[in-house]
């Protein structure tokens, strides 16, 4: 049995990422971490929490996940634009 303490609240996901990212502005807009966090919000990811993980995150299934090749790479592209939009530009 695995346990994951991960969250599927929008703004507890969004304190989570910017955590992780401490130096980049991480914000909850369609630009940066908004569509993410949409999934979040409807329980299809969840992000877990990096303090329980040795200061790193990970993107895992939640209780409405479509295992779907279609939703599956739908839910990929949104992390990765994510990732992309994250480590593009730090702080001033």
């Amino acid at each position: 049995m695995n346990v994951h303490f991960a969250t599927c609240e929008r703004n507890r996901a969004l304190g989570y990422l910017q955590k992780v990212y401490p130096t980049r502005d991480i914000a909850d807009s369609d630009e940066c971490a908004g569509p993410l966090l949409d999934l979040v919000e409807k329980d299809i990811l969840r992000v877990q929490d990096p303090m329980m993980h040795g200061n790193r995150i990970a993107i895992i299934p939640g209780k409405n996940w479509s295992e779907s090749t279609e939703a599956r790479a739908d839910a990929t592209q949104i992390c990765q634009d994510f990732v992309s939009a994250a480590t593009m530009e730090a702080k001033p």
